[in-house]
C-alpha cells in the first residue's frame, strides 16, 4: 500500500509489494470503484462493470508500480519497473487514446548520481514532479521537475534529512513530504514520523503534527499514505487509519480540515485513493474475506455517497477516478504482457 522511499529491508519489502506483474496470478491488491447509482448487488453496494478495455502496445512487457495518477485532461501517468535499475524506473504518460506522449526518466538527471526515485505528481504545466535521492547514510533529497515533453527541466534539493514515503506537489509549486526520521545505522532506532511542507526553492516552510491513538503507538502508523491535489489547490492527504482520515492541507502547511471516511467492511484497509471534483474515492481490501470495495465520499464533509463492490473483470490497479463522468480506470497486464487500460462504470 505504501510507496517506498526508504533504505533497508523495510523499504525493499514495500517495493516488491508495490509491483503489478502479469506473471503473478494472485488476487489483486487494489480495489474496484464507480460513481453512479444503479445495478445494486449485496446490501447497499453497487456493481461495477467494465465498459471498455484498451491495450497500450507501447507499454508491452515488464511490470508497473503502484500508484498511478491522472491529470485533468485524462492522461495516465504510470511508473514502470526497469529490471536493470528497479529503483530508478521511468514514468510514462499515456493520452486517453492510448498513445505514449512522454517518458519521464530520472536517469536523465545523471549529474545528481541518483540511487532511487519514487513518488510523483503530475505538474500543472503538463510535466511531472518526482521525489528522488542520492546516497544512503546521508542522502541528498531532490524534487525532479520534468517538462511536458519528458525532458529534464530542473532539480530542487530539499533542506531535508529523513526517509520519504509520501510526496505531492501543490499547484503553486510547494511540496509536501511525509516519512520517518531515524538513524539508519542504528537498527534499534524505529524513528519518528515527520511531515513538512517545503517551498519551491527547497526550504522548509512548516512541520505538520498528527495525533496518534494509543493503539497506533503500539504499532506505529506513518502519518500519510497517499496524496493528490484537488481542484481547489489544496492537497487531500490520506492516513491509512480506521476510520480513514483525509487531511485537507493548504500550500502554507495549514490543515484546513480533517475528514473521516469509514471502511465499508470490518477489517478492511485502504489500498488506493483518488480525488476528483468534490468527491473522494478510496478502495479497501479485506484480507479475511478476500474482497475489495470502494467508498466514494463527499470531499467537503467525508460523508459516504456510495459503496461499490469488486468485479473480477477489472484490473489489478485502481488508477483514475472521474467524478463528473462516473468513470473509474484500472490497469492490468493482459496476454502478451500488454498494458490494459480498463474503464468501468456502475450499470
Amino acid at each position: 500500500m505504501m510507496r517506498l522511499f526508504a533504505t533497508g529491508w523495510f523499504g525493499l519489502l514495500v517495493f516488491f509489494a508495490g509491483l503489478s506483474m502479469a506473471q503473478i496470478n494472485s488476487t489483486p491488491s487494489d480495489a474496484a470503484a464507480t460513481a453512479a447509482v444503479s445495478g445494486s448487488i449485496s446490501g447497499s453496494s453497487i456493481a461495477l462493470h467494465a465498459t471498455s478495455t484498451m491495450n497500450v502496445a507501447s507499454e508491452m512487457g515488464g511490470a508497473f508500480m503502484s500508484s498511478s495518477k491522472c491529470d485533468a485532461d485524462g492522461n495516465l501517468y504510470i511508473r514502470k519497473l526497469a529490471m536493470d535499475r528497479p529503483l530508478l524506473g521511468p514514468v510514462v504518460k499515456i493520452d486517453p487514446e492510448g498513445k505514449r506522449i512522454a517518458l519521464f526518466d530520472p536517469a536523465a538527471f545523471s549529474q545528481l548520481a541518483l540511487n532511487r526515485a519514487d513518488a510523483f505528481s503530475p505538474a500543472f504545466d503538463g510535466g511531472l514532479y518526482q521525489i528522488a535521492q542520492s546516497g544512503v547514510v546521508k542522502p541528498r533529497i531532490y524534487v525532479l521537475h520534468f517538462s511536458s515533453d519528458g525532458s529534464p527541466a530542473s532539480p530542487t534539493r530539499l533542506d531535508a534529512d529523513f526517509e520519504v514515503y509520501t510526496f505531492a506537489a501543490f499547484a503553486d509549486g510547494n511540496f509536501l513530504l511525509s516519512g520517518v526520521q531515524r538513524d539508519v545505522q542504528n537498527r534499534n532506532d524505529r524513528g519518528r514520523n515527520f511531515t513538512a511542507v517545503f517551498s519551491a526553492d527547497g526550504g522548509e516552510l512548516a512541520q505538520l503534527s498528527f495525533a496518534q491513538k494509543d493503539a497506533e503507538k503500539l504499532a506505529p502508523t506513518l502519518d500519510l499514505a497517499d496524496a493528490e491535489v484537488g481542484s481547489d489547490g489544496y492537497l487531500y492527504v490520506m492516513r491509512a487509519s480506521s476510520p480513514v482520515l483525509v487531511y485537507v492541507i493548504a500550500p502554507s502547511g495549514k490543515i484546513m480540515q480533517t475528514l473521516k471516511v469509514a471502511a465499508p467492511l470490518a477489517g478492511a484497509v485502504p489500498s488506493a485513493f483518488h480525488v476528483s471534483g468534490n468527491r473522494l474515492a478510496i478502495s479497501f481490501w479485506n484480507e479475511e474475506s478476500q474482497s475489495r470495495m470502494v467508498v466514494v465520499a463527499d470531499a467537503q464533509t467525508g460523508r459516504k455517497v456510495a459503496s461499490y463492490a469488486d468485479s473480477t473483470e477489472l484490473g489489478t490497479s485502481f488508477a483514475c477516478y472521474e467524478a463528473n463522468e462516473g468513470v473509474f480506470t484500472f490497469l492490468n497486464l493482459g496476454e502478451g504482457n500488454e498494458l490494459e487500460v480498463i474503464r468501468a462504470e456502475a450499470q
